[in-house]
């Protein structure tokens, strides 16, 4: 038989991954959902997971919790209870190949590209490749795929009003990038900045968004902003953070998963990137979005940057001007201003830009994004 025509009734998806890439990789399902509609889909990952996928990605059927303390022959044993006809390993371990040795199961495999290619394969074209042998349709659109708006409703007026906020507008805002790839991240001062612009010139609620160990980060900058944003960093679970990005209008963040999560719910994302290739590992869909800084980065791919001090972002990242952070906002959310001012001259930025033809060419970029007044009445 044809493998496109072969039929599958219990498919299970092996991809026990970060937060990142577990969303990255939703598309295989919803794919798999379209050409084999009777199937029932299950997913086995970490059980952090579980709120995220089987509660807001309607292709999945089932979750099965995985426990990486299991050794290779109770992890089978719990495949095989299972019963599944097709197995979809997204793994790229070698667990993972060898869970289906030895028996009946079809299996495929993925086959992580090459990451440190500039012109490399998105992660979310690698993921697909893995099922195109037996997916001859594939959706008109990958994303959304995660469909939060129950929570949202309910939610997102809740946690506004808890801040003693006047429920608006909002903006995400993703300051952390973790504390495994702090490099990643743009520098601090940057997002003082940008979180006074917004509060100053714009009619939004700017929104922080990350783990628990962004906290302190976002606590930060709330500070430097007078503490006239709402900080939810470490505060919510999975389905509720993506239900806070699917409120936002727009999305500003660097490589990490808060952004990976706008995207499955249909929130535009500006993608702040140096250290990692977009290419690879961009906000899907919004590529046009992205300020990057690769051709800059002289440890493009390492896991620290050799240039600046531990736990510090990349030295590449502070290359990112503020200007093109502001313009890429306007772009998403329009120019309108809380009261009509004129933006005030920006005050030096320490760490962000130093230099007097800068800051010159940066107040008269300003000054031109204010719109010029008709003498008509």
């Amino acid at each position: 038989m044809d493998s496109s025509a072969q039929s599958f009734a219990n498919i299970v998806i092996f991809h026990p991954a970060a937060i990142g890439d577990a969303v990255l990789a939703t598309p295989v399902a919803a794919t798999l959902r379209l050409n084999y509609p009777g199937a029932k889909i299950t997913y086995w990952s970490h059980s952090s997971l579980r709120p995220l996928l089987l509660g807001l990605c309607p292709s999945i059927d089932e979750f099965v919790d995985f426990h990486k303390e299991l050794g290779f022959f109770a992890l089978r044993k719990q495949l095989l209870a299972l019963q599944p006809d097709l197995f979809i390993d997204l793994s790229n371990s070698m667990r993972g190949e060898f869970l289906t040795s030895f028996t009946k199961i079809r299996a495929l495999h993925y086959d992580k590209s090459d990451s440190n290619s500039p012109n490399q394969q998105h992660a979310v074209g690698n993921f697909m490749e893995t099922i195109r042998p037996i997916s001859p349709q594939t959706p008109d659109r990958l994303f959304p795929t995660l469909y939060p708006d129950a929570i949202a409703e309910r939610l997102v007026p809740e946690l506004v009003a808890a801040h003693n906020m006047v429920y608006g507008s909002l903006i995400g805002l993703v300051p952390g990038v973790g504390h495994l790839r702090p490099h990643r991240g743009w520098i601090f001062d940057g997002w003082v900045y940008l979180v006074r612009h917004i509060l100053d010139h714009h009619k939004h609620i700017p929104v922080m968004i990350g783990g628990p160990e962004d906290f302190e980060l976002a606590q930060r900058i709330n500070m430097e902003a007078g503490s006239r944003c709402i900080n939810l960093c470490g505060q919510l679970q999975l389905d509720e953070t993506a239900a806070i990005l699917k409120c936002c209008d727009v999305v500003v963040s660097g490589d990490t998963g808060p952004a990976h999560i706008a995207v499955a719910v249909g929130t535009p994302v500006i993608g702040l990137y140096g250290p990692t290739y977009p290419a690879r590992s961009g906000p899907y869909g919004n590529f046009d979005q992205i300020l990057d800084q690769n051709q800059a980065c002289q440890c493009i791919g390492q896991k620290y940057c050799q240039l600046t001090g531990p736990g510090q972002p990349g030295e590449c990242m502070g290359k990112i001007m503020l200007p093109e952070v502001l313009e890429k906002i306007r772009q998403a959310i329009g120019p309108e201003s809380t009261n009509g001012s004129q933006p005030d001259a920006l005050e030096t930025p320490p760490g962000v830009l130093f230099e007097p033809e800068v800051m010159r060419e940066m107040e008269e970029y300003m000054r031109s994004q204010i719109p010029v007044e008709s003498d008509e009445a």
